[in-house]
């Protein structure tokens, strides 16, 4: 993550340089996607992020661009690198797929991985940005009233994705991609198992009760983050 550190010392030294650039790359719940038909731009975790770094980097001005699409799988991102990520140029990309990827179950695995692949290729060859994976969250293991109407006709594959195991194979393939490519990682699915472990109800932290994270889901996913970028900052400076 050399490049995006030495971008915020660049920037708190001289103010003439442009903006600390992170890209947030993903599907609806990096969009922001909150219950049906709300977007609240302001829990999403990138922002949380941002408002971290801001404090911890006072000096440095931050910019973020969210790039997520709901709906979206790694391969529909491939599509929409150049024009989503590249052109902008940016020192951070943070990347958050697996969601809507898991719901093609097993077979789905090598064409996603893949893409993650490719993904992470084309950021390092076409850019300078260093990169961060993000597992995903879980989504519903059951149905309740808070799944809008209009979402009924999906969740039937959703559940089945979390509770047969899928969406748990594609966390662990972002893991390998993230292990091969040395690429930083924020494991926020193995967060959520744990919080699952310990007797808390995630379903409970669905904010559409079905497959977005609450504002509690989003702050988890903020704080791995961040701790991931401290720890490297902290091993830099030291070193």
């Amino acid at each position: 993550m050399q490049h995006f550190l030495n971008r915020i010392r660049e920037k708190a030294l001289d103010v003439r340089q442009p903006p600390v650039l992170i890209v947030a790359f993903g599907d609806s719940v990096m969009q922001g996607f909150a219950e049906h038909t709300r977007l609240d731009s302001e829990t999403v975790y990138h922002r949380q992020l941002q408002q971290r770094l801001e404090s911890l980097f006072p000096l440095t001005t931050f910019s973020t661009l969210n790039a997520g699409v709901g709906g979206t799988s790694a391969p529909e991102g491939l599509t929409r690198l150049e024009r989503d990520v590249v052109r902008h140029q940016p020192d951070l990309v943070l990347i958050g797929f697996g969601l809507n990827d898991s719901l093609s179950g097993p077979s789905g695995l090598p064409s996603f991985e893949a893409a993650l692949n490719n993904i992470l290729e084309q950021i390092h060859t076409q850019t300078q940005a260093d990169a961060i994976l993000i597992t995903p969250s879980f989504m519903a293991t059951k149905r309740t009233p808070r799944i809008h109407p209009e979402h009924e006709a999906c969740a039937g594959d959703i559940i089945r994705a979390q509770v047969e195991g899928f969406l748990d194979q594609y966390a662990q393939a972002i893991r390998n991609v993230a292990q091969q490519n040395n690429t930083p990682l924020a494991d926020v699915h193995r967060e959520w198992q744990q919080l699952r472990e310990t007797g808390v109800d995630t379903d409970l932290w669905l904010a559409n009760g079905l497959n977005h994270p609450n504002k509690a889901g989003h702050t988890l996913a903020a704080e791995l983050i961040h701790a991931e970028i401290l720890r490297r900052y902290l091993q830099n400076r030291d070193a």
